[in-house]
This record gives C-alpha cells, structure tokens and sequence, in this order.
C-alpha cells in the first residue's frame, strides 16, 4: 500500500489538515482547489457546489481552475483521493505496529480497525460528504471508489497475510464494504452535529472489531 509522498508524517495530505484545521493549504494552486472542494462538499454537498465557488473559496481564477481540471467531477474525484489517503496510511501503520507482535488476533484487528474509524472520525462532515457524494461523478465516481476500497480491502489481506491466517480478496471487499456502510449509516443524518457524528464513528470501534475477527480468525 503506498502513500503518496505529499502527505504529513500522519498520512494526512496538507490539503486534509487545511480542511480540518481551516488553515490556508499553502501556495500551490491545485491543493487549494482540492481544498476548497472539500471544504464545500462538507458544508453543503456536492449538488449545490458550483466551479465559480470552488475558485472563490480557492482564491484563484477560473482559467486557473481549467489548467487543473476539466471539470468540476475531475476536482471531486481528486478530493475523494487525498482524502482517502489518511485512513489507508493509519490502516498500514497500525498493521506494521501490531502485526507479528504475538498480541492477540483480537488486538492487532481493534488496532487496524480503530486506526481507520479515528481518521474517518477526525473530519466527519467531510468524511459524510466523500461517502455519499463520489458516486454523484456517475461512472468515474464509481471507480475511483472502488479502487480506494480496493486498496483497503488489499491492506487488509496482506494484515491476514502476516499473520499467517488467509483471507481472499473478494472476502476482504465484502469486510471492507461492511465497514463503511456502518460508518455512513452514523454520519449520514443532516441534523446530526459534526461533534456527535465523530462519537457515533468511534463508537463502531467494538462492532467493527467483532466482524474483523468473525472473519479473519476463522
């Protein structure tokens, strides 16, 4: 599982922190486009999101914005990427940490499994936002989705791998799948305040630990 080489030492993309910290993203005109577009898709949703906000929130021109991307759906979709980074660098460092330890199965699954739900947990409206809008990017939001639950799942089969215990890819899919249903059925309610969303995420931290090892302590 790789990381991409532009993310701080927590696996989180300057862009991410400046979403989550409300800070400025630093000069480069394509992070502040990708930040300004996660910024506004967790304040109101990707429908009501037009180029001429993500440029005004960005602080650039809209001849700026079409040197980057194409069109509002490629921002979207490079969002849903950095963002995604963050979790899929907590799930493989805490599987480097845990895994060959002799801790119990049970321990090293509540590490990888708690490491993922406190990522998404540290910016839930945000974490909202990537889980119901990317398929909003028709076919390509679909992909791209699949490709970082694909990475997940992968992390999790190299976890079970270590371990010395098998797991398929297609099995680690479902797991995966699984997760984050349960993570958009806490986070998807609109009246829900951002403090609460991030409890009800890491409040998962049992039930997911309970089907990490239903499956991977076979």
């Amino acid at each position: 599982m790789t990381v991409s080489a532009h993310t701080t030492e927590s696996g989180e993309h300057p862009v991410v922190v400046a979403i989550r910290t409300g800070t400025a993203p630093g000069s480069d005109h394509r992070d502040r486009l990708i930040a300004a577009m996660g910024e506004l898709l967790a304040e109101q949703g990707y429908a009501s999101v037009t180029v001429t906000d993500v440029v005004a929130r960005a602080r650039v021109s809209k001849r700026t914005f079409y040197q980057h991307f194409a069109d509002r759906e490629e921002c979207l979709l490079a969002t849903y990427r950095v963002v995604a980074e963050a979790p899929l660098h907590r799930i493989a460092e805490a599987a480097a940490s845990t895994v060959g330890t002799g801790r119990p199965v049970r321990e090293e699954i509540a590490g990888v499994t708690g490491a993922y739900l406190a990522a998404m947990a540290e910016h839930p409206l945000l974490t909202r936002a990537m889980l119901t809008e990317v398929g909003s990017a028709g076919p390509a939001g679909l992909a791209v989705r699949r490709e970082v639950m694909r990475r997940f799942a992968d992390g999790l089969v190299a976890l079970a791998s270590a371990g010395g215990r098998e797991l398929s890819g297609g099995v680690a899919q479902a797991l995966v799948g699984g997760i984050n249903e349960l993570v958009l059925e806490a986070v998807e309610s609109a009246d829900v305040a951002a403090p609460q969303m991030a409890e009800a995420i890491l409040a998962l931290g049992d039930t997911v630990t309970e089907l990490g090892v239903a499956v991977l302590d076979r």
